[in-house]
C-alpha cells in the first residue's frame, strides 16, 4: 500500500508540473503579438532573399531598357588638350617649322547620330521592354510561390495547435477518470489494477500533451524561419475565423481552371515575354547585315605660342650686294610682331565639320552570323521552356484538383466518422459510469474519439489548403 501511495504521489506531482508548464506557456503566448496570415505573407515577401535578388534583376532589366532608349539619341563630346612639343615640327596653326619647345592647346566639341542601322536600336528597345515585363512577371510568380509556402506552414501550425487542444482535453478527461477511479478504489468497488491502468493512461495523455506541444513549437518555428524572424521563441499566430471559409468543392473542373490559369499565372506570362524578348533580339541582331548611315558634326579651335601678329614696321638697311665695287644698300620695311592673344587665336582658328557616314558590312569574321545563329537557338529554347511551363501548369492543376476532391471526400468521411464516434463514446461513457464495461473498453472508445477528432482536424485544414491552391491558380490572392 505504501508503494501505491508513493506512485500516486509521483503521478500527482508530475501532473501538477505539466499543468503549471502549460499554464505558463499559455500566459506567454497571450502576451506576444499574434500574426495573421496576411502579415505572415507580407513579412515573408519583405525578408525573402531570393525575392530581393529577383527585384534586383527587375532593376537591371529597367536599366538595360533605359540604355537601349539612349542609343537613339545623338552623342555629344567635348575635348581639350594642353600640349608641349619639342623638336622640329610644323605647327598646325601657323604652318611654320619650329625646333624649340612650343605650347599648343586644342578645344573641340563633336556630335553624332545614327540615322539608320537596320532598325537595330528599335528592336533592341522592344526586346528590353519585353525583358522588363518578363522579369516582373517572374518576380510575381516567386511571390506567389512564397505565399503558398507560408500558407501551408501557417495551416500546419494551426493544425498543430488544434491537435494540442485535443490532447489537452483528453488529458483533462484522463485526470477526471483518475479521480473517479481513486474514489471507486477507496470505496472497494474496483480493483487495484483498474486504478493503475487509469493512472498509466493519465501519464500517457500527459506525454501526448508534451508531444503535441513540441509539434506545435516545431510548426511555429518552421513558419517563423520562412518569415526570417530572428527571435522565434515569442512567435505566435492568429487563427482566422474559419466559419467564414467555405469548405465546399468548387463547381469548375480542372480543364476550365487551366484555361483561366494559363491566362493569369505570372510564370506563364513571364515565359511568353521571354519568347518575345528572344524574337525581338533576333530581329535586332539581323539588322547587323544591313548598311548603317550616321551623321556627324563638330567645331573646334586652338592656340599656339608660334602664332604672331604684325603690330607695325621698322625700316632697316639691307645690303643686296655691290655693282662696280659700290655696295647696294636698300631701306626695307621689316614687320614688327608680337604673340597673338589667346582670344584672337580662338577666333582665327575656329573651324566647323559636318558630314554623313555610310558603313556597309562586307565581312566581319562571321560575328553577326554567329550572333544570329546563337540567338535562334535561344529563341527555340525560350519557346520550349514556355511549353514546358504550360505542361507543368496543366499537371499541377490536375493534381491540385484531384487533391482537392480527395480532401473534400476525406473531410466528409471524417465528419461522419466523428459524429458516429461521439455518439458511440457517449454511450460507452454511460456504461462505464454504470460499471458495466471495463476501463480497457472505455479507453479504446476514447482513443477512437481522439483519432476521429484528429482526422477531422487534419482533413479540414488540408481541404482549406487545397481550395486555396485552386484559388491561387485562378489568380486570386491568398486570404482567410
Amino acid at each position: 500500500m505504501e508503494k501505491f501511495t508513493f506512485a500516486s504521489a509521483q503521478m500527482k506531482t508530475f501532473t501538477t508540473l505539466i499543468v503549471a508548464l502549460l499554464s505558463c506557456l499559455q500566459l506567454m503566448a497571450q502576451s506576444t503579438k499574434r500574426w495573421t496570415i496576411k502579415e505572415c505573407i507580407d513579412q515573408a515577401w519583405q525578408n525573402n532573399l531570393q525575392l530581393s535578388q529577383n527585384e534586383l534583376q527587375v532593376q537591371q532589366a529597367e536599366v538595360n531598357l533605359l540604355q537601349s532608349k539612349a542609343q537613339v539619341l545623338p552623342t555629344l563630346n567635348g575635348s581639350a588638350n594642353h600640349t608641349y612639343n619639342t623638336g622640329r615640327r610644323i605647327d598646325p596653326f601657323t604652318n611654320q617649322f619650329a625646333d624649340q619647345r612650343v605650347l599648343s592647346q586644342n578645344f573641340s566639341v563633336s556630335s553624332g547620330v545614327n540615322l539608320f542601322s537596320g532598325l537595330t536600336n528599335l528592336r533592341s528597345i522592344q526586346a528590353n521592354q519585353a525583358g522588363v515585363k518578363a522579369a516582373k512577371f517572374s518576380n510575381d510568380q516567386l511571390k506567389n510561390d512564397i505565399a503558398l509556402q507560408v500558407t501551408n506552414a501557417f495551416l500546419n501550425a494551426l493544425l498543430a495547435q488544434e491537435l494540442l487542444v485535443i490532447a489537452e482535453s483528453q488529458f483533462e478527461l484522463a485526470k477526471q477518470q483518475t479521480q473517479r477511479a481513486k474514489i471507486l478504489f477507496d470505496a472497494g468497488r474496483s480493483a487495484k489494477g483498474d486504478l493503475l491502468q487509469v493512472e498509466a493512461n493519465e501519464s500517457n495523455e500527459a506525454l501526448n500533451v508534451v508531444n503535441a506541444r513540441n509539434r506545435e513549437g516545431l510548426a511555429l518555428l518552421t513558419l517563423a524561419q520562412l518569415l526570417q524572424i530572428e527571435d522565434p521563441d515569442q512567435f505566435s499566430i492568429q487563427a482566422p475565423d474559419f466559419s467564414k471559409i467555405t469548405t465546399a468543392l468548387p463547381a469548375y473542373q480542372a480543364k476550365a481552371l487551366y484555361t483561366v490559369a494559363v491566362e493569369n499565372q505570372p510564370g506563364i506570362q513571364s515565359a511568353d515575354w521571354n519568347v518575345q524578348t528572344a524574337e525581338l533580339t533576333l530581329k535586332s541582331l539581323k539588322g547587323g547585315y544591313l548598311p548603317s548611315i550616321s551623321a556627324f558634326g563638330g567645331f573646334g579651335t586652338g592656340y599656339s605660342e608660334l602664332s604672331r601678329k604684325i603690330v607695325g614696321t621698322s625700316s632697316q638697311q639691307q645690303n643686296f650686294g655691290s655693282i662696280g665695287g659700290v655696295p647696294i644698300i636698300v631701306d626695307v620695311d621689316v614687320p614688327i610682331t608680337e604673340l597673338t592673344p589667346f582670344n584672337e587665336q580662338l577666333d582665327q582658328n575656329f573651324n566647323r565639320t559636318f558630314g554623313l557616314s555610310l558603313n556597309v558590312p562586307i565581312f566581319n569574321n562571321l560575328r553577326t552570323r554567329s550572333q544570329v545563329s546563337l540567338q535562334k537557338i535561344n529563341l527555340e529554347s525560350a519557346r520550349i521552356n514556355a511549353q514546358i511551363q504550360r505542361n507543368q501548369l496543366r499537371r499541377d492543376i490536375q493534381s491540385a484538383w484531384f487533391d482537392a476532391r480527395a480532401a473534400f471526400e476525406r473531410y466528409q468521411a471524417a465528419e461522419k466518422s466523428l459524429n458516429a464516434t461521439q455518439e458511440a463514446f457517449g454511450y460507452m461513457q454511460q456504461r462505464f459510469d454504470a460499471g458495466v464495461i471495463s476501463i480497457f473498453e472505455f479507453n479504446n472508445s476514447r482513443n477512437q474519439l481522439v483519432t476521429a477528432k484528429s482526422s477531422l482536424a487534419q482533413a479540414r485544414y488540408e481541404l482549406i489548403l487545397r481550395i486555396k491552391v485552386l484559388d491561387f491558380y485562378q489568380g486570386n490572392a491568398i486570404t482567410f
